[in-house]
């Protein structure tokens, strides 16, 4: 179905790495990383949906939100077409043993984690992190 999807993706950091899902595009073989967040439901507001998500990705509650900026963000994976809206909002995670670990289990995906990835290679061009866009906001 074609539809542009509203979501909400957290920009969290820690000593100078982004929390991000490490990606694989398997038509295009690329691997990148997506921030971490997911789509909004009817009737939700942004930072609920960023709220819900990371509890359900990651058992995780996030505080000291700070909306950065809206995108649009038009694009290809594994041959489909999609485009989405996203609210890019600014936090910390509550937990704070998180920011120790190197990998954190995805709970509501099979065998996948998020990461602590390096800004700097993000910015020269190293780590490709989606929405591009986002990266001017690290």
């Amino acid at each position: 179905m074609n539809r542009i999807r509203p979501n909400a993706l957290g920009v969290i950091k820690r000593n100078n790495h982004l929390l991000a899902e490490k990606v694989e595009d398997k038509t295009k073989g690329e691997i990148f990383y997506r921030l971490m967040g997911g789509g909004i439901e009817f009737g939700e507001l942004s930072l609920e949906a960023l709220k819900r998500e990371f509890k359900e990705e990651l058992n995780a509650t996030i505080i000291n939100e700070k909306v950065l900026c809206t995108l649009e963000n038009i694009f290809e994976f594994n041959s489909k077409k999609g485009h989405e809206i996203t609210f890019l909002i600014e936090a910390d995670l509550l937990e704070e043993s998180l920011y120790e670990e190197k990998r954190i289990k995805i709970l509501d995906k099979a065998d996948c984690c998020a990461e602590w990835v390096p800004i700097n290679e993000i910015k020269n061009g190293n780590i490709r992190v989606y929405p591009k866009e986002a990266v001017k906001y690290l």
